[in-house]
């Protein structure tokens, strides 16, 4: 190995240095154990210090299997025995970022941590790559960089190192100028323009892979790295990841190995073979972590910061529940995206372990403890990966996982956005838009909203004016007969004590002169021809269209639409195709009445979308989302603007879902439509 050292064997087998290292320089502030309230779920029902103790179990045998001393007398690596990841159990930079964050997490109970740690980091530093981010696979005896082509890294090993910097500086300080440095390489190479995570550092900027999705990881680089918009990288995520879920398994929420056109409205899984020997528009090898980083996310931050990952964790949750006959054991690594077994021949532990953060989130009392006492054990004897995950989802299943964002500032934070993004109107009628806040971290605060870039003649007005983040308001711009035609940003900007953020609502206005005939467009839009006009399906044979019930009274008439209700898994949907002419301003509008007997005041088991599709079924845009939790008395009339989509054909959806996994049922009940254009 040429480095000048002795070197001698350890019983397992894992080569070790016998050189000095470093002395440990400081007290850990958050020794192990280190007892977390998490904002959501529930914890397994092992005592505290059982918990503990499995843990400390756990990582003995870990460390003495795979974290070897070497390649230098100052360097550590986590191997990849057992797997073949790399050439003679070399480091791949995935394994090396789970070592990043495994170590500080246990200092305390181990004395060595921080002298462990810094080997670990030493041996990043002496293999990074052309962008100064870590090349991603090392041999095990030459410790050289052995993949083809360029030296490259991997983006989840480059953003777990990162966010291993920050725990170390957080336990032990000393890190922030090599953390902020790391952050910064990390902005510039593996974050797309439009703020998704690429695959690699010098990927295309049009691919993503959900297993990287490290939501509480981004989150603490927002609290920790002000001179970067990461906040815009944790929005981007959730909305490419949203829009798939949407798209391709709204019963489940799982997500495919690999992601295509992460960049643009219509994000799709990729096809079969793409960056792996593999089917890739299924849950494979890389995506079976994603139901662990979404439950964690929910657990550390909860169900208004973190309401998509707590959804995900308790969907994805649910469905390995009911893929594996309620058995840890079952969990398959290969699912198709509808929650059916791709390759029930092929088992691994890492699979089932790392349903156990999003059980826990979820509020499952029974599958949590399942689940806990089925990391206790290694049926299958699995190496390196499913031994180095088992690691940390233990940790964060013992109530051990704190999150270093919880020492940094600032504390609160929050995104600003609208929907549409775009609309047309003819001159003298107006556009609206809802605009929506979201808390992305700390606490929820008011937000007051503004909006500048006006054509002449126009006003603009929010209903409110402000808001608590998490809220939304209605921002109508009126345009005036005298207001020239073109394109116009409105910038809309939502001011608070932590800062200001922007959203752009474009209005393209048209010249008034009668280039519009005002028309409502809908054929049969009370229901009261049964189903003439409309296409409908029930994942449970039902018909959504239906005469009413003194249960469910019409709002008018005689018929109306009604999605689920039934207290079992069922997808309800109703659908008409519809020209707006070119040069008009179309305005939806609709009854909808919602009844709920969920045992919940925070998830959403059951939801109503209104969506806008193109003649390809592409979702152009979701322009209505409600919930169980909406549930009230009597119908509540709905408005969504649809003018951005003039001079098309599309296709007008309503999707009701029900997952049935909150104790009860919900109705979701619509009635009275209308399309107008004006």
């Amino acid at each position: 190995m040429g480095v000048g050292v002795a070197l001698s064997t350890l019983t397992t087998g894992v080569v070790a240095f016998a050189a000095a290292v470093p002395a440990q320089a400081a007290s850990p502030t958050h020794a192990f154990p280190s007892h977390q309230t998490y904002q959501v779920g529930v914890m397994p029902s092992a005592s505290e210090a059982t918990r503990d103790a499995a843990v400390e179990k756990q990582y003995d045998s870990w460390k003495a299997n795979y974290l070897v001393h070497g390649c230098a007398s100052n360097e550590y690596y986590v191997s990849t025995k057992g797997d073949g990841d790399a050439t003679n159990n070399g480091p791949v930079s995935e394994g090396q970022g789970y070592g990043m964050n495994i170590v500080p997490l246990m200092a305390g109970y181990d004395a060595n941590a921080q002298t462990e740690f810094n080997g670990l980091w030493q041996l990043v530093k002496d293999h990074e790559d052309q962008y100064g981010l870590m090349q991603w696979q090392l041999d095990g005896k030459s410790c050289n960089y052995y993949s083809g082509g360029t030296p490259d890294g991997a983006t989840d090993g480059d953003l777990d190192i990162g966010y291993g910097l920050i725990l170390a500086d957080q336990q032990w300080g000393g890190y922030s100028s090599d953390a902020k440095t790391w952050l910064t390489n990390f902005w510039n190479h593996d974050v797309a323009p439009d703020g998704h995570l690429k695959c690699e550092d010098d990927g295309p900027n049009t691919d993503t892979r959900p297993s990287d999705h490290m939501i509480d990881h981004l989150r603490a680089f927002a609290a920790y790295d002000t001179s970067h918009d990461w906040n815009k990288v944790v929005q981007r995520t959730e909305a490419v990841d949203s829009s798939l879920v949407s798209t391709y398994s709204s019963s489940y929420g799982l997500l495919s190995d690999f992601v295509v056109g992460a960049n643009g409205s219509s994000p799709a899984p990729a096809p079969a073979n793409y960056q792996e020997n593999q089917p890739d528009n299924i849950v494979g090898y890389n995506s079976i972590r994603v139901p662990w980083h979404m439950g964690t996310d929910a657990l550390l931050n909860g169900a208004t910061t973190s309401a998509f990952e707590l959804s995900e964790a308790q969907k994805w949750s649910a469905c390995a529940k009911k893929v594996s006959g309620d058995n840890p054991a079952n969990v398959y690594p290969h699912l198709n995206l509808n929650c059916t077994g791709y390759n029930t021949s092929d088992v691994a532990e890492e699979a089932g372990d790392s349903i156990g953060p999003s059980a826990m989130a979820a509020g499952d009392q029974a599958w949590t403890d399942k689940i806990w006492n089925f990391l206790q054990t290694n049926p299958y004897g699995d190496g390196y990966y499913g031994e180095t995950i088992k690691t940390l989802v233990m940790i964060v299943m013992a109530g051990d996982y704190w999150s270093p964002a919880a020492s940094s500032a600032p504390a609160n934070d929050f995104s600003v956005s609208d929907t549409p993004a775009t609309a047309s109107v003819v001159a003298g009628a107006s556009a609206t838009a809802t605009v929506s806040t979201a808390v992305t971290s700390g606490s929820a605060e008011s937000v007051t909203l503004a909006a500048a870039g006006l054509p002449s003649g126009a006003t603009a007005a929010f209903s409110p004016a402000s808001v608590t983040a998490g809220g939304s308001s209605t921002l109508t711009v009126t345009t005036a007969a005298t207001t020239p035609a073109g394109s116009y940003p409105v910038t809309v900007t939502g001011s608070a004590a932590s800062g200001s953020h922007t959203a752009t609502f474009t209005v393209t206005v048209t010249a008034s002169g009668g280039s519009c005939t005002p028309a409502q467009l809908l054929t049969n839009p009370g229901f009261e021809s049964g189903a003439t006009g409309w296409t409908q399906s029930s994942t449970l044979g039902f018909t959504p269209i239906t005469t009413a019930t003194s249960a469910e009274p019409a709002h008018s008439g005689s018929y109306i639409a009604w999605f689920n209700g039934n207290a079992t898994k069922d997808t309800d949907t109703i659908a008409q195709s519809v020209t707006i002419p070119s040069g008009c301003a179309a305005t939806l509008t609709y009854w909808l009445h919602v009844d709920s007997t969920e045992n919940t005041t925070t998830a959403k088991p059951d939801t109503f979308t209104v969506q806008v599709l193109n003649s390809g079924g592409t979702v152009l845009g979701t322009v209505g989302s409600f919930s169980n939790l909406n549930a009230a008395s009597g119908y509540t009339q709905q408005t969504a603007n649809l003018s951005s989509w003039a001079g098309q054909t599309v296709t007008l959806k309503y999707i009701g879902s029900e997952t049935d996994t909150s104790g009860g049922t919900t109705d979701f009940v619509i009635d009275d439509l209308a399309l107008n254009t004006q």
